[in-house]
């Protein structure tokens, strides 16, 4: 494992994310956890790009390891043409580019401005917010519960996993982190 700053920068070059900046951003889908290393080949090519990471702490073996981990998995942003973006594709860790519909690049330069913000000012607080919608069925993904099923339901700022027992119309509630559900 690597250590803490051993990480690539979340992002590259400063000014790139700057309102003025004129650069065209693309979403690139990369090979699994192939984000950072992806990163440091695109930083060496001097390819402008946006990794946006939060720091988590885990537990292996017994011991607890605190280290960054991207925002959106599989995921970083690369601004540039054709040039950079075809850098990237280069590298081998990239299964494909994923750009924004027309007229969308603005958009999305705007909300990654709005996100790089986030990170500098509230790195702590940022966690990813999924796309599960209270109500919705989901389904556990890993973890001792995998492969269970039920129902989101949001308490406060909290999502739990609704597990009913139909015919008696009643259930129970567990926390669950949005990581490990994902939607049926």
């Amino acid at each position: 494992m690597i250590r803490l700053q051993d990480n690539p920068p979340i992002v590259w070059p400063d000014d790139a994310l700057a309102e003025e900046s004129r650069l065209d951003w693309v979403a690139v889908y990369s090979k699994p956890r192939q984000e950072k290393a992806l990163a440091w080949d695109l930083q060496h090519k001097g390819v402008p790009y946006f990794l946006p990471m939060v720091l988590r702490e885990t537990s292996s073996g017994g011991r607890r390891r605190r280290n960054l981990y991207p925002l959106f998995p599989s995921y970083l942003f690369v601004a540039g043409g054709e040039t950079e973006q075809l850098a990237a594709l280069k590298t081998n860790r990239t299964v494909k580019l994923v750009r924004p519909d027309k007229g969308g690049e603005a958009t999305l330069r705007h909300e990654l401005t709005a996100l790089a913000a986030a990170l500098a000012n509230f790195p702590d607080s940022l966690e990813l917010h999924p796309r599960l919608t209270p109500g919705a069925p989901a389904r556990v993904r890993s973890g001792p519960m995998a492969g269970v099923e039920g129902v989101v339901i949001q308490v406060g700022s909290r999502h739990k996993l609704w597990l009913g027992i139909s015919c008696l119309g009643v259930g129970a509630t567990v926390e669950i982190h949005p990581d490990l559900v994902e939607a049926l």
